[in-house]
C-alpha cells in the first residue's frame, strides 16, 4: 500500500512538471536567458584555460583555441573573404533581408532587386543583425 501511495505521489509530481511545458512556448526572455547561460559557460571555460596556463612560475602560452573560441562567442571573428554565401539579416522591425550584392540587400520574401543597403536599413529601422548565411 505504501508503494502505491509513493507511485501515485510521483505520478502527480511528474504530471505537474509536465504541465509547465506541454503546449507552452518559451518566451523570448526565456530563450535569451538560456543562450546567455550557455555563452557564459563558454567564456568561463576560455577564462579558466587562460588562467590555468598562467598559474605556473614560468607561464605556459594560452592555448590557441581560447582566442578563436572567445572571438566566435563574442561575434568578433573576422570574415573569411572566401565565404561567398549570402547573408541573412533581421532589422529592428523583425523583417528579414538577404544580401543581393556586396553593397545591397533586399527583402527576404521574394529577394527582388532593391536599392537598400545595410546602412540605409539600419538607419531606418534602428538595427540590423546578421543571423545566418545561405547559398
Amino acid at each position: 500500500m505504501a508503494d502505491l501511495k509513493k507511485a501515485e505521489a510521483r505520478i502527480a509530481e511528474l504530471e505537474a512538471q509536465l504541465g509547465r511545458y506541454v503546449g507552452k512556448e518559451p518566451t523570448v526572455r526565456d530563450e535569451m536567458a538560456y543562450l546567455q547561460r550557455r555563452l557564459n559557460s563558454v567564456l568561463e571555460l576560455c577564462d579558466s584555460a587562460a588562467a590555468q596556463a598562467a598559474r605556473w612560475e614560468n607561464p605556459l602560452p594560452v592555448p590557441e583555441w581560447v582566442t578563436a573560441v572567445r572571438e566566435a562567442a563574442t561575434g568578433e571573428r573576422p570574415d573569411n573573404p572566401a565565404d561567398r554565401r549570402r547573408r541573412i539579416y533581421l532589422d529592428g522591425h523583425g523583417n528579414a533581408w538577404l544580401s543581393l550584392t556586396e553593397n545591397s540587400i533586399g527583402p527576404l520574401a521574394g529577394a527582388h532587386w532593391s536599392e537598400e543597403t545595410t546602412t540605409s536599413v539600419r538607419n531606418r529601422t534602428g538595427e540590423l543583425h546578421e543571423i545566418g548565411r545561405c547559398w
